[in-house]
């Protein structure tokens, strides 16, 4: 016999569990914005601004740099 599916117990839980799943949407959609402007700055053909400034203004290493963008070091 299949567990009975699990609700909230309380709406204080409930109002958590919307707040979490707010987040993590919010988290999602910010993150694209963020490869999508990382996209355009680091494009060749309008600013060819280098990958290692880009990192070094990020605070990460160039290979997230260009992880996030999609693409392998060259």
């Amino acid at each position: 016999m299949a567990r009975p599916r699990w609700t909230p117990p309380n709406d204080d839980v409930a109002a958590r569990i919307a707040a979490v799943v707010e987040r993590y949407k919010r988290w999602h959609e910010a993150e694209a914005e963020y490869k999508a402007l990382l996209a355009e700055v680091a494009d060749h053909d309008r600013d060819d601004v280098p990958i290692a400034y880009l990192a070094d203004q990020l605070g990460v290493e160039r290979k997230t740099v260009y992880r996030h963008l999609g693409r392998s070091m060259k």
